[in-house]
């Protein structure tokens, strides 16, 4: 992995951004169409992230997975088309950024 600029860093089979939404990294493949502007991205088609939510402490990742009142785990879905440099939050986003557009926030100094 290696820093392509202060919002993207290249990975085996595409980008990485830090997702403000979901607070870790997102991949985006290197077979989406890509404008080329490491600064201000567009990316396309959308992007669709799902899986479990994560607990946290002091921002590591315990181990455990987040569980409703009956123990069941709980899934997220990340959804979002990130047009020059701006993610825009679709509808079904499961976070708190769902249905807002914000701007791509550069990546944190603490990743390895």
């Amino acid at each position: 992995m290696s820093q392509a600029s202060k919002v993207l860093r290249k990975v085996e089979g595409g980008f990485a951004h830090w997702c403000p939404g979901c607070k870790e990294m997102h991949i985006l493949p290197e077979k989406w169409t890509f404008d080329g502007n490491m600064e201000t991205p567009t990316f396309a088609p959308s992007f669709k992230h799902r899986g479990l939510r994560r607990v946290f402490a002091n921002g590591e990742w315990t181990g455990e997975w987040v569980r409703d009142t009956e123990g069941n785990t709980v899934s997220y879905i990340c959804h979002y088309i990130l047009i020059a440099g701006v993610l825009n939050f679709c509808d079904d986003s499961t976070h708190a950024l769902s249905g807002k557009s914000v701007p791509l926030p550069d990546l944190p100094g603490d990743l390895p």
